[in-house]
């Protein structure tokens, strides 16, 4: 007999979020940058989340993922990690840019077009994580992310309120899909991973926690298949409340 889930793991960008870097094709055009240069040049990696391929990126600032899970083989990949802090990876960025791009950056209006990037929260994410948690599920974040933009990102929407774990990559000096991250994650959380579920916009992330026995949701363009798809293994597997400690 199966065990019923006693957790739900979320990831942000691209899950509770909007995915990020929409509009970057029109950048590149506009800047007489070659197709698909600057998320080359950003991540390592041509194919990033909200552009094409969904499902080669992740959180808001989760490039494509390295070859092997346990792998960090590019600056982004250090950023999230804490390795790098930002000012060593914008450096790092504009000296390889004649490379990629065929010339230097426009740094200014890169950042510009990083201000004025749409970022929208889905809600129906948020309500489904606070109906989640008031039904006595226990729930946490994992995200890759970046240090600097941790003020950013937790001012929209409402982090502590809704998760009592927050696994951020560059704190704990891991990303997914490394597989040391999940099983962190979910002792923090107090669970077994074969007692929880990942959401997660990374085809790459999702594979690696089935890999360690979670379930997992690889969440697409429509927020509400992935509430969908949630709700399906919740029903089958059936929920559990942990025991908490007093």
């Amino acid at each position: 007999m199966t065990d019923p889930i006693e957790a739900v793991v979320w990831d942000y960008g691209g899950v509770i979020s909007s995915p990020l870097f929409r509009g970057v094709d029109r950048f590149e055009m506009d800047m007489g940058y070659p197709e698909g240069s600057i998320l080359e040049l950003l991540f390592g990696e041509a194919a990033y989340i909200g552009v094409e391929g969904r499902g080669k990126g992740g959180d808001p600032c989760d490039g494509a993922a390295p070859a092997s899970a346990s792998a960090v083989t590019h600056d982004w990949h250090r950023l999230e990690t804490g390795e790098l802090s930002l000012d060593e990876y914008f450096a790092g960025v504009m000296k390889r840019a004649p490379e990629v791009l065929g010339k230097p950056i426009d740094m200014e209006a890169y950042h510009r077009f990083g201000r004025e990037m749409p970022v929208g929260i889905h809600w129906p994410v948020v309500h489904r994580i606070r109906e989640l948690q008031g039904d006595g599920m226990r729930v946490a974040l994992l995200t890759n992310n970046v240090k600097e933009f941790g003020d950013s990102w937790r001012s929209t929407f409402p982090v502590e309120e809704l998760f009592e774990v927050v696994v951020d990559s560059s704190a704990v000096g891991m990303r997914k899909p490394d597989e040391r991250i999940y099983r962190l994650t979910c002792e923090r959380v107090g669970v077994e991973p074969t007692a929880a579920v990942f959401v997660d916009d990374n085809r790459d992330n999702v594979e690696a926690a089935r890999s360690i026995g979670m379930e997992a949701v690889h969440f697409g363009d429509n927020p509400w298949d992935g509430l969908t798809e949630l709700d399906t293994i919740l029903d089958r597997r059936g929920t559990k409340p942990p025991d908490r400690e007093a």
